[in-house]
């Protein structure tokens, strides 16, 4: 018998997502699991232009970086329910939401960060999950903590100078999130991931790629759990380095197998479920010190996810945004990130 190590053991453990004081509420017999963060972009402190995509740029040694980001999310969860009309019911399960992250990375000597993701519900609205089953159930709680994140960077000495660079980190997120309003997956997760970013004159760019580990809950019709990350970002200078224009994408394909079903008059199946926004915004550096930069954007949910409904008269694929993508978001960003 081979068996196992402890470390092996404690990753297991980790990787198993196990936390028993809330492994029932977050698989409810209704199906309808609270277990998931209805807010799906991490923002990260460091010298990034882009609010989606990290930073691939080292952090001085010895300093501290800071990013703050104000969000608003329009209906990031939304669930059609079955009515007389046709076309079904639309329930805000979350309406709206007013987020803030707070980031901060510390650069070690060496080059190793330190970073640390605080993010919080300032303020947010809907019907819940009680509210999807009962007319007269009370709202979604107005207020909430999301899970926060650690982690380690270290940017790879490419010897390429500032025109390019690339940071591989490692975070974990801690379920001390409120799980029972949208806000916490009641259990541990890992995210490993790779940043680059470029320059060339006026132009520059960014992305980042990874997967996010999590435990799979259930959400009505769809499996909400471990995916891909992947975010693109493309910018051009206006005004010096003072003033640009910025573009970015993200994209969360899920590694979850989506269930099908079957209603009264066909077969759904291979659904995919794909999280997707892009956002546009304007980057402004208002004082002398180029460590300080403003930010100003928004955008709208990319339809990605998708189910094929078959009938006897043949099958339709249907695209549409999945749970967690918002209708559009909103965002005021501020970063402070020394030695640039």
């Amino acid at each position: 018998m081979s068996g196992f190590t402890p470390r092996g053991l404690a990753l297991l453990a980790l990787l198993g997502f196990a936390r028993p004081a809330s492994a029932t509420e977050c698989d409810p017999p209704s199906g309808i699991s609270t277990c998931f963060d209805a807010n799906t972009l991490w923002h990260h402190a460091g010298p990034s232009r882009f609010a989606s995509v990290a930073p691939a740029e080292p952090v001085p040694e010895r300093r501290l970086a800071f990013a703050g980001l104000l969000t608003y999310l329009d209906r990031p969860v939304l669930l059609n329910a079955p009515s007389p009309d046709p076309e079904g019911r639309d329930i805000r399960v979350v309406g709206s939401v007013v987020d803030l992250s707070l980031a901060y990375a510390y650069a070690l000597p060496g080059g190793l960060e330190l970073t640390l993701a605080t993010p919080v519900v300032l303020h947010q609205s809907g019907a819940g999950a009680e509210g999807i089953t009962s007319q007269s159930a009370p709202p979604l709680g107005a207020v909430a903590v999301r899970d926060p994140r650690v982690g380690v960077a270290h940017a790879l000495p490419l010897g390429l100078g500032p025109s390019f660079a690339l940071k591989p980190r490692l975070e974990l997120t801690l379920p001390l999130g409120d799980d029972d309003r949208y806000a916490g997956s009641g259990a541990f997760g890992l995210a490993p991931s790779v940043a680059t970013a470029f320059r060339a004159g006026a132009l520059h760019g960014a992305g980042e790629v990874g997967v996010r580990l999590r435990r799979a809950v259930t959400f009505a019709t769809a499996r909400v759990g471990s995916a891909l990350a992947t975010s693109v970002g493309f910018g051009a200078d206006l005004w010096d380095e003072r003033l640009s224009l910025e573009l970015e994408a993200f994209i969360l394909p899920s590694l979850v197998s989506q269930p099908g079903r079957q209603t009264a008059s066909s077969r759904v199946r291979d659904g995919v479920l794909v999280p997707a926004e892009w956002l546009a915004s304007l980057r402004s550096v208002p004082t002398s010190d180029p460590a300080l930069a403003l930010s100003l954007g928004g955008g709208t949910g990319l339809p990605l996810s998708s189910e094929t409904r078959a009938t006897d008269g043949g099958a339709t694929t249907e695209h549409f945004t999945g749970v967690t993508t918002p209708r559009f978001r909103l965002f005021f960003g501020v970063r402070y990130s020394p030695g640039i």
